[in-house]
C-alpha cells in the first residue's frame, strides 16, 4: 500500500499519462488504472471493477469497462484475449510473453529480451502485408502449483 505522499505522486503521473495521450483525467479513470498499475495478476474487467466498487461506491461495470477500452485504444494498457477465458488487462505494453495456467487461470509475465524477438515482431509490422493491432504471445498449460496437486490417492493431477 503506497503511503499518502507517493499515492499523490502515483495519481500525478497517471494524470499526466492520461492527458499526454488526450483522455480526461476523470477520478473514475485515474481509479481504475491507479489499481490496475497496483496489480500483477492481469485481471479482467469484472476483478477490476469489484475491486473499484469498494473505493467508489456508485462506479458502474459500464464505466470500467469502457475505461479499459480507452487505455487499450491509446495503448496504455495491453489486453490478453486468451481462447479459453474473458480478456485480462496488464499495465506492461512492451512486447512480453504470458504464461497462463489451464487449471487456476493465473497468468504470469515473462519478460523477454530476445532481439530475435523483438525483430521478427518489427519485420511482421514492417512487411506492408497485414495490419497489426496487437502482437501476443501466450503459453498455456499448468503452473507449477496445479502440475503439482495430486489427487488424495496420490496420483497426479496432471
Amino acid at each position: 500500500m503506497p503511503t499518502p505522499e507517493e499515492d499523490v505522486v502515483l495519481k500525478s503521473e497517471i494524470v499526466d499519462r492520461l492527458r499526454a495521450t488526450g483522455l480526461k483525467a476523470t477520478p473514475q479513470r485515474i481509479l481504475i488504472f491507479q489499481e490496475l498499475m497496483s496489480r500483477t495478476d492481469h485481471p479482467t474487467a469484472e476483478d477490476l471493477y469489484s475491486a473499484v466498487k469498494q473505493v467508489h461506491a456508485t462506479i458502474s461495470f459500464n464505466t470500467v469497462y469502457h475505461t479499459l477500452q480507452a487505455l487499450t485504444e491509446k495503448e496504455m494498457v495491453s489486453v490478453i484475449r486468451p481462447v479459453v477465458d474473458a480478456a485480462r488487462y496488464d499495465p506492461i505494453t512492451d512486447l512480453h510473453g504470458h504464461f497462463m495456467c489451464s487449471k487456476c487461470k493465473r497468468i504470469e509475465d515473462q519478460l523477454m529480451e530476445d532481439p530475435n524477438l523483438k525483430q521478427m515482431d518489427s519485420d511482421m509490422k514492417a512487411s506492408g502485408r497485414y495490419w497489426i493491432v496487437q502482437s501476443q504471445i501466450l503459453w498455456v498449460g499448468l503452473c507449477e502449483a496445479c502440475g503439482n496437486a495430486r489427487n488424495p490417492d496420490g496420483r497426479n493431477l496432471s
